[in-house]
This record gives C-alpha cells, structure tokens and sequence, in this order.
C-alpha cells in the first residue's frame, strides 16, 4: 500500500445513483459503451476504464453514487450520449490487486485497516482503476484501488 495524490485529469462518464446490488448491471456494459462513444466521437482514450465511488459504505442498502470513466484528451468537440468533467485532485492510498475481483472485500479491508491504524480521515471516495480485466481467467486480472483521505 502507498499514499498517492493525482492531478485532475478528463474523463467521458456515466453516473448513477445506486446500491451494491444493482452494481453487476453495469459490468461488461457500460464501459464498452463508453469507448464506442469515445471512439465515434474522435475522442483520444488515455487510459483505462475507472469506477469511482461516492458515498459507499459497504451496506448493500446504502444509496451512493456510481461514475464509470474513461480517461480522454480534447472533448471541446464533443457531442456524444455522456458527460465530460475534469475529476477533482485526489490523495489516497492505494493497493493493487492482481487476480479474482472476489478479493475485492478483502482489499479494501487491508486499505481500511491501515486508514484507522495511521488515523487518516476517509475522504468518501473511492477508485477502481481496471488495468486488466480477465473475464475467462479472473487471477490474470489486475485492479488498482484507492480510497481517497484527506
């Protein structure tokens, strides 16, 4: 694990008010929706595909706010079917995670761990960054996590 702070960047995004069980909705879809717009729109992708969470606590009945984004250059001439924003400063801390996203909970334990025991406060946002997404061989994946401090 490791502290890091990232500059605002631009992304193209969905975004949605939530729950923890409405999330598997959205995987394999929205993110390729996402390119093909991009790509239609003559949009430069710069990165991978990130789903950044507001306001989740982990209760499966807690209402929050789901972005998926995708890093992009140059959106002035935009028109396409999402929204363009630069994302905020961000400082958290961060561990990568290769394989199974069923280790996710663990993970986010382990940063949650270290935020109480170093007595940080939680920003309440949090960063899946997809590196690699392996969806026939799950232990080839590769996530970054972040959880936002302050």
């Amino acid at each position: 694990m490791e502290i890091k702070t990232f500059n605002p960047f631009t992304v193209l995004y969905f975004t949605k008010q939530i729950t923890l069980a409405e999330l598997f909705a959205f995987v394999r879809t929205k993110a390729r929706e996402l390119y093909a717009d991009a790509n239609r729109s003559d949009l430069e992708i710069v990165g991978p595909v990130y789903w950044i969470y507001y306001g989740m606590d982990g209760n499966p009945e807690t209402v929050f706010t789901l972005e998926i984004a995708l890093p992009v250059t140059d959106p002035s001439s935009y028109h396409g079917n999402f929204a363009i924003k630069k994302l905020n400063p961000f400082k958290c801390i961060s561990s990568v995670l290769s394989g199974s996203w069923e280790n996710l909970p663990a993970t986010y334990g382990n940063i949650f761990g270290e935020i109480g025991q170093k007595a940080y406060t939680p920003s309440g946002e949090c960063r899946e960054i997809y590196q690699l997404m392996d969806f026939t061989n799950p232990e080839n994946n590769i996530t970054e996590i972040q959880v936002g401090i302050l």
